[in-house]
């Protein structure tokens, strides 16, 4: 299950999701540092419960604040009821990824997607990263803002998004139009590959591959970053209230 350790995002998810809080542990000796999170658990009817230094460290291992909580595992959005409610969200901004394996990496994305109010990340239930205790720690409580639905096979899926009409756009360093004099104003849904690129199969279901051109040292930025920018993006143009087509030229 998702543990918290650090104090901000704990009295975060205290007064924000109450209902999902399971237990809130500090370690003995450190009770005066966790003063302000005790009050904010009592506020809310959270008890707490307070370990031996010895215990803690076994039971915790790594954890250095003195203080965890453990929250209910994660609920993925369902993937039928997902494409009922993307067909009502105005020009939707979604994400998909075609296999996502380091848990460092989905917990940077999971925090870019509460950071621009992605409408949802979509994630194949094979060969891909779950939410896991490190991927809850990296978002730093983003996974309690993000919508995260898991698909039994993501090429179908991207049919049955199109057929809503989302223009489906891969992010490949073999594309050949820049991500820059794309629109993405309107409901288009962003698909990721893996280390090596998109797969032949989730390629071919994109309607157009776009790059993020580079200096030229690296061919591409790993997919967290790459995320990050194509969202950035995305949101630029959407709070411009136009795509005004411009060209970046990387020297």
């Amino acid at each position: 299950m998702p543990l918290l350790s650090d104090r901000d995002h704990i009295i975060k998810a205290i007064t924000e999701r109450p209902e999902r809080i399971r237990k809130l542990i500090i370690e003995k000796g450190y009770e005066r540092l966790a003063e302000e999170v005790i009050r904010e658990a009592k506020k809310q009817g959270i008890s707490f419960r307070v370990l031996p230094q010895e215990a803690f460290s076994v039971q915790y291992k790594g954890i250095k604040d003195h203080i965890c909580l453990e929250a209910d595992e994660f609920s993925y959005t369902d993937q039928d009821l997902f494409l009922k409610e993307a067909g009502a969200i105005p020009n939707p901004l979604l994400c998909a990824f075609d296999g996502i394996y380091d848990p460092q990496n989905l917990g940077n994305i999971v925090r870019s997607t509460a950071c621009f109010e992605v409408d949802a990340l979509i994630l194949p239930r094979e060969n891909s990263c779950g939410i896991n205790d490190t991927v809850a720690k990296v978002s730093r409580g983003g996974i309690d803002y993000a919508k995260i639905v898991r698909v039994t096979n993501l090429a179908r899926y991207l049919d049955e998004i199109k057929a809503l009409g989302i223009f489906c756009y891969g992010l490949d360093e073999k594309g050949a139009t820049p991500l820059w004099n794309i629109d993405l104003t309107g409901s288009i849904c962003l698909v990721f590959g893996r280390e090596d690129g998109l797969r032949r199969l989730t390629r071919k279901k994109c309607d157009e591959i776009v790059t993020i051109p580079t200096a030229g040292v690296f061919s591409s930025l790993n997919v967290a970053t790459s995320f990050a920018v194509s969202v950035y993006e995305a949101k630029r143009q959407r709070a411009a209230g136009r795509f005004d087509g411009h060209k970046i030229c990387i020297l």
